[in-house]
Parts: structure tokens; sequence; C-alpha cells
């Protein structure tokens, strides 16, 4: 009798994961069968996001109960807070939209940059493709800078999406911290109409995830025709050994923690987010089908062919990281708006 009341209850606990829930009783599956899941993607459809969020799409589908469709859309503005605000205040809670914003969601909310209409802190995080370290690149025929130590005797101008963005942030701490003359022009959509400035002399250069400029431009990479002078992780790139961090080319302590301080925004990396309140075991789907589709061997080769990383964070940490950055002191904001220039 014992064994048949175990039996029993198992049985009740696995109909109440896969039936009960949100929605009066409706089950995952029966929730997603027909359904569309849009990704929103903080950039242009030509960025590396457009190819990341597609491989992902064609891939998670499978692992979410009821075999959803998934589509991408893309909201490229201020520097990925159009993208998050909608993510916020407008996307349906209901597990039907998932968010690919830019890495620095949290960092900009701490610094309380302007026209930001959400709270990281409430997103939900199903994890990450990994970390994004970013590069400094400036086309050589564009512009005699060629270094570090160019940037802090001869201006250069580079291509931003807009304040809130890497394309922004890195240059600006460059010019506050290391002494460099770059001029941000800010207003361009999303890193193809940077790269796009870069290539018409409008722009020299640009800082933007290392990943984007080797899937993106490749021929300049296999041509020679950019400089890459810096990268704003917390340590060099596997594949870029000789190419110093901005933390290594500080000079003062305090302006190494503030590095270290952007450094850790980086490693959310590319991170996939819902909106806040979305039901319980949605989300629990959600995450758990992105977590197998890292695993899933077809999926890696695709990564893998398109001379993209892959190196997961789950959700978990992405959450410990996101609100270990909320939690900066007053003290610490103070010397990183400083940095940047901030009032």
């Amino acid at each position: 009798m014992t064994h048949l009341r175990i039996v029993a209850t198992t049985a009740a606990l696995c109909v109440s994961v896969t039936v009960g829930g949100s929605a009066g009783g409706q089950s995952v599956a029966g929730f997603y069968t027909g359904k569309t899941i849009t990704i929103s993607a903080a950039t242009g459809a030509g960025a590396t996001y457009g190819v990341h969020g597609r491989l992902l799409a064609e891939t998670m589908k499978k692992y979410i109960p009821g075999n959803p469709n998934i589509i991408m859309q893309f909201k490229p503005g201020g520097g990925g807070a159009r993208m998050a605000n909608y993510m916020y205040n407008v996307a349906p809670r209901d597990g039907t939209h998932i968010g690919f914003p830019l890495k620095y969601i949290a960092v900009n909310q701490a610094l309380g940059r302007k026209g930001l209409k959400y709270d990281a802190a409430k997103f939900g995080y199903l994890g990450s493709l990994g970390p994004i370290n970013s590069v400094v690149a400036i086309l050589k025929d564009k512009s005699p800078v060629a270094s570090v130590e160019d940037a802090k005797m001869t201006q250069a101008i580079m291509a931003s999406t807009g304040k809130s963005s890497e394309t922004f942030i890195t240059p600006t701490l460059m010019n506050n911290l290391l002494g460099t003359k770059f001029k941000v022009v800010t207003g361009y959509r999303g890193m193809k109409g940077v790269e796009l400035a870069m290539a018409k002399g409008e722009a020299r250069g640009r800082a933007g995830a290392w990943d984007s400029l080797k899937a993106g431009q490749p021929e300049w990479l296999a041509q020679n025709k950019v400089a890459l002078i810096a990268l704003s992780g917390l340590a060099r790139n596997w594949d870029l050994p000789n190419v110093p961090t901005l933390i290594e080319l500080a000079a003062k302590p305090e302006n190494k923690e503030v590095l270290r301080f952007f450094g850790n925004g980086n490693a959310v990396g590319w991170l996939f987010m819902t909106p806040p309140d979305v039901p319980a075991d949605r989300f629990a789907a959600l995450r758990m089908a992105f977590e197998k589709s890292m695993k899933d061997p077809a999926y890696q080769a695709a990564v893998a062919a398109r001379r993209l990383g892959l190196n997961p964070v789950p959700g978990a940490k992405i959450t410990s990281l996101i609100n270990d950055t909320l939690a900066v002191t007053p003290a610490q904001l103070a010397s990183i708006r400083a940095a940047m220039g901030m009032k």
C-alpha cells in the first residue's frame, strides 16, 4: 500500500507539472502548440545578433513543449534602450516574447542613463551564449591611428549607435581614463550602420563585439585593413593574444577598478531574457530549452561554421551577475559616472 501511495503521489505530481500551472490549468505544451515566439534583438538585422538569434531560434523551438514557431524582430535604437523598454513595458508577459539585449543592460541602469524605463533585476534570464569581449578597431586606410598611443596624439572619429551602447562607452572611457582623443558620433543604426560609416569614410573606427567584426567584416581582417588596438574585457581574447585590455592599459588603480565594472558587464555577453512575470512553468520550459540548445551538436556546429564563439553561461549565473552590477555602491558609482563624463 505504501508503494502504491508513492506511485500515485508521483503520478499526481507529474500531472501537476505538465498540465497545471498557468492559464487555468493549461499545459505548457498545450499553450505553445500553434503559437509563435518572437525574439526581439536590440540591433539591426545585419548585425551578429541577427545571426546568433536565428541560429538559436532554429534549434530552440524543437526543445520547447508544443514546438512553437520562433521568429526574429529587430528593435535597434538608443544603444539597446528601445528594445529593453519594449520588453519591460509592452511585450506580452505570457512566454511568447524573448529579448536579446545588449550586454550593458544592467550597467546602464546602474549609471542612471536617461530614457531607460525598465528594472533589469525583474527580467527573467534564460542564459547567455557566452561573454562578449569587444574590440576597438580602426580602418588603416581611413586614419593614421594604429595604436592607443597614436589615439592619444591624433583624433579619430568613432561611430556609435547610442550613449548606452558599447560603441559609445568604450571610446568615452578611453578618452577619460587613458587620454585618447576619440570623437564619438552617435546616431548610427546598428553595427551595420556603424561599419557602413567606416567604409564610406564618415568614421574611422568602432568599438564593438569581436564576434561581430569576425562574422560581419571577414574581408577587412583577411586583408589586414583594420588595426585592433584594445579590448574591453577582463582578459585578453584567446584568439587576440597581442591585443591589450583597457585594464592593462590603465595606469591608476582607481581607473582599473572603473574598467573592471564595465568588464563585468561583458561577462553577461550574448544574453537572452523574458519580460517580468512570465508564468513560472513556461519560463522554466524556455530556460530548459535554451540549456538543451547549447548542448545540441548541430547547433554547436552551425555556430562554429560562422566563426562565432560559444561559451554558454546558465541563466542563474546571469541573474547573479545582473544583480551584482546593480548593487554598485554610491562611492563606486560616483567614480564610474565621472569616468563617463556624467554629472
